[in-house]
């Protein structure tokens, strides 16, 4: 029997992940990480105990402020719009359950992550899940090769309604019905301003928001309070309604301009991973810029700048993107890999 290390958090999906590993015959030991504030474990440890499977504890806490935190607090202040889950996800919890795994002689590792693997050709690759609106492959770009040939994504291969169905079935009703938890984790349904501003010495100054003929059109409250594509806060014009176009943290300046301003027919895109070089020249190649928004329709262009910055050339303008952002490449439902857009 071979044995399988799940994270799991107390909801619906790393719950009915360990439980569908158990059924096919693996021996499943649980795993939680502690990654910000100490966990209650009284839920998840009754889950565990109702289906028999050992529970156990991983601290990462400070792999976690270092690696996930720090980076979301420094980026704000360099006019940045960072993607913590998706720093969380590579970086920090496959590989606290990497450890774990080799800790107990395990030779898998699993998570409720709606997304499948496949080997390509020997390499290993995500794969979208097959419901769309759960699909999580866009926050995993640059997971290793070692972690993702010992990877399980049972959840791949289901939606979420077919997940819930299946846990009422079992006699786990009350936890289908739970509502998911949304949003940065460690923000804990606060702002994100008020977060920063609390984890940082730094002083966010007011200074000039500029219009598009370099007239000073008001005052901004602090870089930080903007993000690329903003309208609250930002004075119109003659009536003419501006957003966000640039934050110039060097001059303490937020650029603003009209909305047709903000579309850009390239992108820049920095720190790139990818599984194979190779497959980013193919013809049918396309990006997502966003978790859940909109993104280009069509296939890209791509030129290599240098070992891990590239310049995107898009089938169509792309509004509002902004530095700090993920970008994930697809070739069809396959993940090739991703990089973080960078300031032009």
């Amino acid at each position: 029997m071979e044995r399988v290390v799940v994270g799991m958090s107390g909801g619906i999906d790393s719950f009915v992940t360990a439980m569908l590993l158990r059924e096919q015959g693996y021996e499943v030991v649980g795993v939680t990480l502690q990654l910000w504030e100490k966990n209650d474990l009284t839920q998840v440890r009754d889950l565990c105990d109702k289906i028999n499977i050992p529970l156990f504890l991983k601290e990462g806490r400070s792999l976690f402020r270092h690696t996930v935190v720090e980076p979301f607090v420094e980026s704000y202040l360099r006019g940045l719009t960072p993607s913590p889950c998706c720093m969380c996800n590579r970086l920090v919890k496959w590989k606290l359950l990497q450890e774990v795994a080799d800790e107990y002689g395990a030779k898998y590792i699993a998570t409720g992550h709606y997304v499948r693997i496949a080997c390509l050709a020997g390499k290993y690759y995500i794969r979208k899940g097959i419901d769309p609106q759960k699909d999580q492959s866009y926050f995993l770009w640059g997971v290793s090769q070692e972690i993702l040939k010992r990877a399980l994504t049972p959840l791949g291969d289901y939606t979420k309604a077919q997940v819930k169905e299946w846990a009422g079935k079992n006699g786990y009703v009350q936890l289908a019905d739970k509502p998911e938890s949304m949003g940065v984790c460690f923000l804990q349904k606060k702002d994100y301003r008020a977060f920063v501003q609390q984890n940082t010495t730094a002083v966010c100054l007011p200074g000039k928001i500029v219009g598009p003929t370099g007239k000073v059109l008001g005052e901004h409250a602090g870089l930080l309070n903007y993000t690329i594509g903003q309208k609250r806060g930002i004075p119109s014009e003659d009536g003419e309604i501006f957003y966000v176009r640039e934050i110039d943290t060097e001059n303490n300046v937020i650029l603003v301009a009209p909305r047709a301003a903000l579309f850009t027919g390239s992108i820049l895109v920095e720190r790139v991973q990818v599984v194979s070089k190779e497959d980013l020249w193919a013809s049918d190649v396309e990006i997502k810029i966003r978790g859940l928004g909109l993104n280009p329709r069509g296939y890209v262009r791509i030129e290599e700048l240098d070992e891990c910055r590239l310049r995107v050339y898009l089938p169509e303008p792309a509004w509002a993107v902004a530095p700090g952002q993920p970008v994930a490449f697809y070739r069809g439902d396959i993940l090739l890999g991703g990089g973080i857009a960078g300031k032009d």
